[in-house]
């Protein structure tokens, strides 16, 4: 059976975000969209369901990394500030929208908190695989080459 390590990243996050969006217990504040995501970002998001995608992406980390604080994921989606003449830092992503996200995963039951950080859930973690499945096969579809070399 495959899972999120065998599939590409933006197809499974895209996979991710349908289903959030469709199950409708993700609810952005109205303000998500007009605040920018970081000291470092010149503007807010263009995207309308660009929180359902951070939503998908947090998941996938979680994922492959948890246990995560929001520390960590605040230095994941964090990015570089250019200063002008001086030179550019790395600077953390807002973490606000990260603990929103956190607190309606959790309410979803798909992420639970731990003593180190985040961690997902079994439920949180079939789901991946199950959408990571899901992703594959449409894989399959396009590309048949898969199925003579006999993966998955």
């Amino acid at each position: 059976m495959p899972t999120a390590y065998d599939v590409p990243a933006d197809q499974l996050i895209a996979k991710i975000k349908e289903h959030l969006k469709k199950e409708g217990k993700i609810n952005p504040r109205p303000y998500f969209y007009y605040a920018k995501t970081g000291s470092q970002a010149d503007r807010p998001p263009q995207s309308s369901d660009w929180f359902y995608e951070r939503a998908a992406s947090i998941l996938r980390k979680l994922y492959f990394y948890g246990p995560l604080s929001i520390k960590d994921l605040t230095k994941i989606y964090g990015g570089r500030k250019r200063r002008g003449y001086s030179l550019a830092h790395s600077r953390p992503s807002g973490s606000s929208h990260i603990r929103s996200i956190l607190k309606d995963l959790e309410a979803m039951g798909l992420v639970k908190k731990e003593r180190n950080g985040r961690v997902l859930t079994p439920s949180g973690r079939s789901l991946i695989d199950k959408l990571a499945t899901e992703v594959f096969e449409e894989f399959k579809k396009e590309n048949p080459i898969v199925e003579k070399l006999g993966i998955g």
